[in-house]
């Protein structure tokens, strides 16, 4: 498809999040024929707005729409709709971004491997200088265990193909269990009403649930108590889909041997919070897509998609 001109407003806190001359040189090249106009910020880019038939931007409010007239398509990074709205009207094409996988499923193996050989013990007992050497008889291998990914689109696809390839169990958890008959990722597709009789068996328990009234606090205490002792629970979706108070009850109390967090429900995490002090958590500030390649990633997504339309 023929883009007449190309508005970018890529800027974020997070310098990995942010455009770089080498993507500006890299777009050039694969469209050269193709204005490229970069905003400085959101009053530039409000400004330049009404000429730009495609746009890749960070934010897009649902009133900006009709400052776009020639508006054809715009590009989000982000995978959630938290700061990009789809257009009410319908007219422009809204495309999220469904690369991330590629790159969380790193963070969450980074996690699942901290627990499973012990790493926490390990960085201690360097700082020590203690040889305990002893202390890892219960190591577990993850080709002996079953993970359960609650949230079966993009991100959990892109998980499960790399544990699998560990040779871990896989169970996903989905809205419906259509089309995956057959799919050679997972072992098992579930439904969410089929979740609490599931749990007890799985010894990872991943959550890649998106934000929003639907998943707000769909993982409640009973579902806590039904975990299988020792197993460990992680979060790299959004973190409103359980309460941080079960959770807590959970480790200290419950079933729960540890568990890996890089969402919240309230971001930054404060200083007060009770999880800090949990020595069986490992804590990220929501950075598991945190990478220089992310935005590499979603020109390439962009890009196939452009030339497939």
């Amino acid at each position: 498809m023929k883009i007449n001109n190309l508005l970018i407003n890529l800027h974020n806190s997070v310098d990995a999040f942010s455009l770089k001359p080498r993507h500006v040189e890299f777009i050039g090249g694969n469209l050269p024929e193709t204005p490229i106009i970069i905003a400085d910020e959101n009053r530039d880019f409000l400004e330049k707005l009404p000429e730009a038939d495609c746009v890749l931007t960070w934010v897009f409010k649902p009133e900006w729409y009709d400052r776009a007239p020639k508006l054809k398509m715009l590009f989000t990074p982000a995978a959630g709709h938290d700061w990009v709205a789809v257009d009410p009207t319908g007219r422009v094409k809204t495309f999220y971004g469904t690369f991330h996988g590629r790159i969380m499923r790193e963070s969450l193996l980074l996690m699942i491997l901290h627990f499973n050989r012990k790493m926490g013990k390990s960085i201690e007992d360097q700082k020590k200088r203690i040889w305990g050497r002893l202390g890892y008889n219960e190591n577990v291998a993850l080709f002996s265990q079953k993970v359960l990914i609650i949230g079966y689109g993009a991100l959990g696809r892109s998980m499960a193909e790399l544990l699998k390839a560990f040779g871990a169990k896989i169970t996903a958890v989905k809205r419906t269990t259509a089309g995956f008959e057959h799919n050679p990722t997972v072992d098992r597709v579930i439904t969410f009403d089929s979740l609490e009789e599931e749990l007890p068996f799985a010894d990872h328990v991943v959550f890649v649930l998106p934000g929003g009234v639907e998943t707000d606090g769909i993982f409640t205490a009973r579902h806590f108590n039904a975990m299988k002792p020792g197993a460990y629970l992680y979060n790299l979706g959004r973190g409103n889909c359980y309460r941080e108070e079960d959770l807590l009850f959970a480790l200290a109390d419950g079933p729960l041997a540890g568990a890996g967090l890089d969402v919240f429900a309230e971001e930054p995490l404060a200083p007060s919070s009770p999880l800090w002090e949990q020595p069986n958590l490992l804590l990220t500030p929501h950075s598991s897509a945190i990478t220089r390649e992310y935005i590499d990633l979603f020109i390439q997504e962009w890009l196939g998609i452009v030339r497939e339309m």
